[in-house]
């Protein structure tokens, strides 16, 4: 599955665009997980694509698009033979100041501020053939805190990164950046800390680089204002994490590590001053330069998984780290492209839990904080850098997000079982190459169980995974690779439709429910017995089970014939008070009584 990215390419004269060290920040649209990076096409007229069919219709790419105030989208044009075309906006031959404007080869301008409404239409009409239209949605929004310029002192989860972080190929220059994630002190001297990949342009950085906010994809792939100087990068094949320290200038970062969105009321906050140790379901919250503030809990720890990188802003040489004692957040929505060098903390208490580093369409990969700071030890003192913050505090999540956040909290004892089994027989799953990761997570098909949580790449062929190994059930996660950064299109981010399960699988779990049945339901506490779909391996059919939550039964096992078992703790099936309602009257409200 690939990753989701919004790309925003826009013309430019080239490197010399570099030279300038504005102090007005530019805002581009989001991207998603890590490292944003933007293209930029050449200043020739219009886009070419050669044909040698006959013009039916004009398509517009993309077709829809989200820009924030006074930043661009390029877009294009294909279907009819000669894409020379005529743009306007809502009707208007090259836009106007007030909905945006639209240059000869397609690069809209969004206004200053937001037009009524908010979505405006970009077409494009054939010039040979002007019946010939084509158009695009186009919704202009203000661009959130965490993307734009600050003055000094700033506050972090804020746009940022290498001022070196381009590439340039003839006249096309692409830049990218992340988020200056917290502030760490070292030795009396304060840093900011945040990725390898960001700050250190994945191990091809030198010390003394200079790191900018905003960063170059905010700022037209400009240098903003110098905010910190690197200083030191955890080798990325090596260490274990992803993870640098940049050298503060004096004056340019709240000394009070103050990160944007993270207080009691989504106001700016220093995180505590103290760490947490991931937990599964623990309630976590980043606030970062694409996605800002989001809300979600951990899906697993102690996760082993595969991370792709290039060696320069969205090109170079792609290789790939395993890294080990991982902790991975539910959801595709916590982070985006961008967001790499957040500081994720327990929301209840604000305390720094891991560093986000990476990720895909369904999760969030983040080193553990305690594993990251030791990695950034002074190589002469020795000293550990700390977490700069105050006292514990909750964390208002967005009402968006908050609800991700809810999840069980597994036993200790049963964590520490499921963990044994993974470390014996994790180089052995790892060795398929469908198997990007390897971690210790909650069962969907049975929440009072750990399972050992295997991230397979979809587009390869899997080979069998049993339903459990060593008495921990297995649980399945198709996605995509999880990666540092990316160049995939928008929509390859879109999942195909779930596959019904087939006839014999069906029929392969109903045998089992025929033959097991009774003896199941022979214990009083068991409700119910079917076949369904197993969430642990959609792949697979499962014998439900529904239990009774208020009464305690037997251990269910994990499977039945070779058959998944999903268990559903519930209350009591009924009719009554349910297939009909009821309603209480006192009894003077009732009609005339019959004669007798």
């Amino acid at each position: 599955m690939g990753e989701q990215q919004h790309r925003t390419p826009y013309t430019s004269l080239g490197a010399g665009a570099l030279k300038s060290k504005s102090r007005r920040g530019f805002v581009l649209p989001l991207g998603s997980i890590v490292l944003i990076c933007f293209w930029l096409t050449s200043c020739g007229g219009g886009s070419s694509h050669s044909s040698s069919s006959v013009s039916t219709a004009v398509h517009v790419s993309p077709s829809t698009a989200i820009v924030a105030t006074s930043t661009t989208q390029q877009f294009t044009v294909t279907g009819i033979t000669n894409t020379t075309v005529n743009w306007s906006v809502n009707g208007t031959a090259g836009g106007n100041s007030t909905v945006g404007t639209i240059s000869a080869s397609g690069l809209y301008t969004a206004p200053s501020s937001i037009p009524n409404p908010a979505t405006v239409q970009v077409t494009a009409a054939d010039q040979a053939s002007p019946s010939l239209t084509g158009s695009a949605s186009v919704t202009v929004i203000n661009p959130p805190d965490n993307q734009k310029a600050q003055p000094f002192p700033i506050k972090l989860g804020t746009t940022g990164g290498n001022v070196n972080d381009f590439t340039i190929k003839g006249s096309i220059i692409t830049c990218c950046s992340g988020t200056l994630g917290s502030l760490v002190s070292r030795g009396g001297a304060e840093f900011i800390l945040g990725n390898n990949h960001v700050l250190a342009r994945s191990d091809q950085a030198k010390p003394g680089e200079a790191i900018s906010q905003p960063g170059l994809v905010d700022n037209r792939c400009k240098a903003g204002n110098t905010v910190a100087h690197l200083t030191q990068a955890a080798p990325l094949k090596t260490s274990g994490v992803d993870a640098a320290l940049a050298a503060v200038v004096s004056g340019a970062v709240d000394s009070s590590g103050t990160i944007l969105d993270l207080g009691t009321n989504q106001d700016p906050a220093p995180p505590a001053g103290t760490l947490a140790t991931a937990a599964m379901g623990m309630a976590v919250a980043k606030s970062g330069r694409s996605s800002g503030l989001t809300c979600s809990s951990v899906q697993t720890i102690n996760t082993s998984v595969r991370i792709d990188y290039q060696t320069s802003c969205n090109g170079g040489t792609t290789f790939t780290v395993t890294f080990n004692n991982q902790v991975v957040v539910n959801g595709g929505s916590f982070s985006a492209a961008g967001d790499s060098g957040s500081l994720i903390v327990d929301s209840q208490t604000a305390q720094p839990v891991a560093l986000l580093y990476g990720g895909n369409s369904t999760g969030t990969v983040g080193n553990p904080i305690q594993a990251v700071l030791t990695a950034l030890k002074d190589p002469s003192s020795g000293a550990v850098p700390a977490v700069v913050g105050g006292p514990q505090h909750s964390v208002a999540c967005p009402a968006s997000s908050a609800a991700q956040a809810n999840s069980v909290m597994l036993s200790e004892q049963e964590v520490q079982r499921a963990t044994a089994v993974k470390l014996r027989h994790e180089v052995r799953l790892m060795s398929d190459p469908a198997v990007i990761g390897v971690g210790v997570g909650a069962s969907d098909d049975n929440r009072d169980e750990a399972a050992l949580v295997l991230y397979v790449d979809r587009e390869k062929t899997l080979a069998a995974i049993p339903v459990q190994i060593d008495g921990v059930r297995t649980k399945v996660i198709a996605t995509d690779r999880f990666h540092a950064t990316s160049d995939q299109e928008q929509a390859a981010n879109m999942s195909p439709p779930e596959e019904a399960l087939s006839d014999a699988e069906v029929a392969r779990a109903t045998t089992a429910k025929e033959k097991h049945a009774n003896r199941l339901m022979s214990d009083p506490a068991i409700l119910g017995v079917g076949v369904g779909r197993s969430t642990d391996d959609r792949s697979q059919a499962a014998l439900v089970i529904y239990v009774d939550k208020d009464v305690a039964s037997r251990a269910i096992p994990t499977q039945i014939d070779g058959v998944r078992t999903k268990v559903i703790r519930t209350d009591r099936f009924r009719a009554y008070g349910w297939g009909k309602q009821s309603e209480e009257r006192p009894v003077c409200s009732r009609g005339p009584e019959s004669k007798r």
